[in-house]
């Protein structure tokens, strides 16, 4: 019995210190800092970010980011854009791209889901760009991440040793 009863104690102690030390750990960032942007990619360009992601070294939010900035110059959206608001207030939904729904073999590979975080403002100009546009997230961030891994020189596929 006094063993049970010194491991509950001590354990008690443990739970309390633990609840001190996590009410004095002030959090730095607050998680709407940067919005997630949740999009699917292709199983090949998924292959290429990795690929850039060790060559550049920038991160999976690094690269994604860089892409869509490069991307949104080009089309034009000014970088101090800012959603139209709905009568409520609100901020209006980006269009959604279209599913495509296609029979597969069990062979095939499926996209991937990523949850790059990007900066407000990048978010604002990709909710006009596709209020412009008529597209979706999912097409303008595959769109830009192909178009920003040809321009900085990422293979289509990674060389093998040895060929």
């Amino acid at each position: 019995m006094a063993r049970s009863t010194q491991a509950a104690a001590a354990r008690k102690a443990l739970v309390k210190q633990a609840e001190q030390q996590a009410a004095s750990r002030m959090r730095t960032k607050k998680r709407k800092d940067k919005p997630t942007l949740a999009v699917r990619i292709s199983y090949h360009t998924n292959e290429r970010l990795s690929h850039a992601n060790e060559e550049t070294g920038l991160g999976i939010s690094g690269i994604v980011e860089a892409a869509l900035v490069d991307y949104l110059d080009f089309l034009g959206i000014p970088a101090d854009a800012k959603p139209p608001l709905s009568p409520d207030g609100t901020r209006p939904k980006r269009e959604r791209s279209i599913k495509r729904r296609t029979r597969r073999s069990k062979e095939e590979v499926d996209d991937v889901p990523i949850g790059p975080r990007i900066t407000h403002q990048t978010d604002d100009r990709l909710t006009v760009a596709c209020l412009s546009t008529g597209t979706g997230p999912q097409d303008m961030v595959e769109t830009a991440l192909r178009a920003w891994l040809l321009k900085h020189g990422i293979p289509l596929y990674r060389h093998t040793p040895g060929t």
